[in-house]
């Protein structure tokens, strides 16, 4: 008798957690798990900031796929989702070698991509920070302008150079422009300021207020998902940093020597990191579409699609509405946040299930239930709700920290991002280009 064969599309952490929890059924010989995703590594998107502002390596943050799943028997595939052919039940890749693959089961864990909402020159002319390549961009981009700079005597260009804007005031904004302004301003002070053999107004120098970090939102405060007591909180530990914060402000147009907004100002910058918001990566299907809402692939409360049960999605490409929330007032029932905690909660579930319907069992519907979140803003600072808790400060920092390092697979990742994170305390962020 043939096992079934159990195909996962995508390797976030809705897709890596389905294929995690089904592994054991895998080395029993009980089915076939094969996991899809376009890069050969798993990665811990939460912390790509720290990568982008020199505090963490890269290879810190992204664990080969192949070392997670050794010895389980879970088969790893390299490539790009061309289509997805939910009749014939195969799905084509295209990657250093195109090919097909059959299927008795599907889950489609294809993540989301940057949302440039149209805007002219957003895509163009700005930074997102959606990949480890993103990241290394950054990096690399920051490191430059301030070399640049300093063989420029024209204080209108310098300026220009050393502006670096970050659009978008929730969590990503937020942790990207805190850990941004220690690292321009450790730069400076370190390796770019003022010394005793150089004369103040040396061109080949950047004084301490020169590089600045401006934050740009729409809403009237950052980080709308908390309460606002920490959103004051956050807010004035970004100012304390150094960070400008240009709030109601949206942005209208980017070019490649800065951005303008709605109110027809015009903020000159060098580099634009793009934190504004996602949309979902949704495959294209041979012959009839699924049903698609809001941007994301309808499922019930099982995760199918359509009723199938051999076809499943979560994460950031599956919406999924609250049924209690959906019951109290279905005007403003909205899907799921796409974000870490939902997909794995909703990977543990799809993993169930599948084992369920194979083994013709009954399946369990979906019920979240948040952990709380927790944003960091720059080194020893962190704001967070926990249950009822709303909390701030250095031991809230030390908390978002541990969470986010045993959610690593491996005791190597956690012991050298700890190693990592140790020596950002007494040593400056590597300033070293990456691209």
């Amino acid at each position: 008798m043939l096992k079934p064969h159990i195909l996962i599309l995508g390797a976030g952490f809705g897709g890596t957690y389905v294929a995690k929890r089904l592994a054991p059924y895998v080395k029993s010989g009980k089915i076939e798990v094969t996991l899809v995703n376009r890069t050969n590594y798993f990665l811990f998107t939460p912390l790509l900031h720290e990568v982008a502002t020199g505090a963490l390596s890269p290879t810190s943050v992204a664990e080969p796929l192949r070392e997670i799943f050794h010895g389980t028997g879970v088969r790893i595939a390299q490539g790009t989702v061309e289509s997805v052919d939910l009749v014939a039940k195969k799905v084509k890749l295209n990657g250093s070698t195109s090919c097909t693959l059959s299927y008795d089961h599907v889950v489609i864990a294809t993540g989301a991509e940057t949302n440039y909402y149209g805007i002219s020159g957003a895509d163009k002319f700005t930074y997102p920070l959606k990949d480890l390549a993103d990241a290394a961009r950054i990096r690399s981009q920051v490191i430059d302008a301030f070399e640049r700079a300093l063989l420029i005597s024209d204080p209108v260009e310098r300026a220009r150079l050393l502006s670096f804007v970050v659009v978008g005031g929730g969590a990503t904004g937020v942790e990207t422009a805190a850990e941004l302004a220690e690292f321009v301003h450790g730069m400076v002070k370190r390796y770019y300021g003022v010394t005793k053999n150089c004369a103040p107004n040396d061109s080949r120098t950047c004084k301490p207020e020169e590089p600045l970090v401006t934050l740009i939102h729409t809403g009237p405060e950052i980080l709308q998902m908390f309460a606002p007591s920490l959103r004051v909180a956050a807010e004035k530990r970004l100012r304390r940093s150094g960070v400008e914060l240009s709030l109601n402000a949206t942005v209208t147009e980017v070019t490649s020597q800065g951005i303008k907004l709605s109110s027809g100002a015009s903020i000159p910058s060098s580099t634009v990191i793009w934190a504004a918001g996602v949309k979902a990566i949704i495959p294209h299907f041979e012959g009839a579409m699924p049903v698609v809402a809001g941007g994301r692939l309808v499922v019930d409360e099982y995760f199918r699609l359509g009723g199938d049960s051999s076809v499943f999605a979560l994460g950031d490409v599956a919406g999924y509405l609250d049924p209690v929330a959906r019951a109290a007032d279905p005007t403003k029932a909205k899907p799921l946040p796409m974000l870490a905690q939902v997909a794995s909660q909703e990977a543990r579930m799809v993993a169930d299930n599948l084992s369920a319907v194979i083994r013709r069992r009954t399946l369990k519907s979906f019920s979240y239930h948040s952990k709380g979140s927790m944003v960091s803003v720059g080194q020893w600072f962190a704001v967070g709700e926990i249950l009822s808790l709303k909390i701030a400060g250095r031991l809230t920092w030390w908390v978002w920290r541990t969470i986010y390092l045993f959610k690593f697979a491996s005791w190597k990742k956690r012991l050298r991002i700890a190693f990592e994170w140790t020596l950002e305390i007494f040593y400056p962020r590597d300033i070293t280009k990456l691209t």
